[in-house]
């Protein structure tokens, strides 16, 4: 990732899950925990992104009030599923849309990011979630890779 923020917050993801079986050994009861607790850091990084590589779209692509208007509309994204990853792109280019749409489509990576983002409310709000450790982990990789193809399609 080139963005700074995006890419200091998936390293210290990556870090905290290499970690885990420190603090939780065998313990399966435990690790469901750092699995919700997991859950919720890779849904502020799916809100943080969209926000991060779009605003540094903005911000290099168009006049100082354009990018003033475009980053404060960017930041009230929140809990973004991949119909919100889709709308919020068709709104820079269709193009780009569709693209990720199909890219979304492939190797899970749409449902990978809806996951989290549904296991995200569910824990907030109290509810059951069967969200396991190495679950987490594969739909923050895979949701890695969408986001790596969003600045890729910016930055091109």
């Amino acid at each position: 990732m080139i963005n700074h923020e995006v890419n200091r917050q998936i390293q210290s993801l990556r870090f905290l899950l290499n970690k885990i079986s420190q603090f939780s050994g065998d313990d399966i009861e435990v690790q469901s925990h750092w699995a919700k607790y997991i859950c919720i850091l890779s849904a502020g990084l799916l809100e943080n992104s969209i926000y991060e590589i779009y605003k540094d779209f903005v911000v290099k692509k168009s006049s100082k009030p354009v990018s003033n208007y475009a980053t404060a509309t960017l930041s009230k994204i929140q809990n973004p599923n991949t119909n919100k990853f889709v709308e919020v792109t068709r709104s820079f280019n269709p193009l780009w849309a569709d693209e990720l749409e199909r890219y979304l489509g492939e190797d899970g990576r749409g449902e990978a990011i809806n996951s989290i983002i549904a296991n995200r409310h569910k824990i907030a709000h109290g509810q059951s979630s069967n969200i396991s450790l190495s679950r987490v982990k594969e739909y923050l990789e895979k949701s890695i890779q969408v986001l790596s193809f969003l600045e890729e399609q910016v930055n091109r």
